[in-house]
């Protein structure tokens, strides 16, 4: 793989760029702004818009033509965002400078109501005692996706780390969930967490929607993640037919960026 030949790099977040709801750090806060200035960079993840201001864009040091270079896909790709500076639209609208949102796929709320029925049950089915203390919440609708954390949004990491080490858990759970709601994408998202979109919604469809927007083909992408494996909400990029490098965790990511950008 020649790097020098991708225009665009797409990162995840949880376990790739930052540890699991943790604040970008400064370290890679600053790498990142230096690749912003060789190449576009997308980050894709299974967080809402919010949890991207929270933990990536606040210690995010980068200028205005930087951020043109970032393109932003929370809930799994299933909502695009690019920086736009303040003028008009082509429809004759005002547009404020920002983050502007390109698309979203969301799902029915009768359909939502459905899948968190049916995690619920898959979670009975399972047997799993529920934690005595949850943190935040357990089962989050984010409109174009529903995500279960098992020990809550806002559990300490060390804990979400010792919950399902092996992803045993996970994967017995996104089997359940896959035989009782088939017309549903289901996948292991962050350390404890399970993701369900729209049928075919999923990271390679925000790829192929970012394919679109950039005009940039699939050979010229570089996707870097810690679930590129089977069932993984990053598996789906590899499937697209992106270059896919696997990392375990965001060390392991430091280094190929300061590869990159030597």
């Amino acid at each position: 793989m020649n790097f020098i030949e991708k225009e665009l790099v797409i990162f995840d977040l949880d376990g790739t760029l930052a540890e699991s709801k943790a604040k970008l750090d400064d370290e890679m806060a600053e790498l990142l702004v230096k690749l912003l200035d060789k190449k576009k960079v997308a980050v894709i993840s299974g967080g809402m818009f919010s949890q991207f201001e929270k933990q990536f864009l606040s210690n995010l040091p980068a200028s205005v033509n930087q951020l043109k270079n970032l393109f932003l896909l929370p809930t799994t790709g299933t909502r695009l965002y690019a920086w736009k500076e303040s003028g008009i639209e082509k429809d004759g609208a005002t547009l404020s400078a920002g983050w502007h949102k390109g698309y979203a796929e969301n799902i029915s709320p009768e359909e939502r109501k459905t899948i968190i029925e049916n995690i619920e049950e898959a979670w009975a089915e399972t047997g799993y005692e529920l934690p005595e203390k949850i943190y935040g919440e357990r089962i989050e609708d984010r409109e174009s996706q529903i995500t279960l954390s098992a020990l809550g949004q806002d559990a300490p990491l060390e804990l979400k780390k010792a919950w399902d080490p092996k992803k045993e858990k996970r994967q017995n759970l996104v089997n359940i969930l896959k035989q009782k709601i088939p017309n549903f994408d289901v996948s292991m998202g962050g350390s404890t967490s399970i993701d369900v979109t729209m049928k075919g919604v999923n990271k390679a469809y925000g790829i192929h929607k970012l394919q679109d927007f950039l005009n940039i083909p699939l050979e010229n992408m570089l996707f870097v993640g810690d679930e590129v494996i089977p069932d993984g909400n990053d598996y789906s990029v590899k499937l697209a037919g992106v270059d896919c490098i696997q990392v375990s965790g965001k060390e392991e990511t430091k280094n190929l960026i300061r590869e990159w950008i030597a």
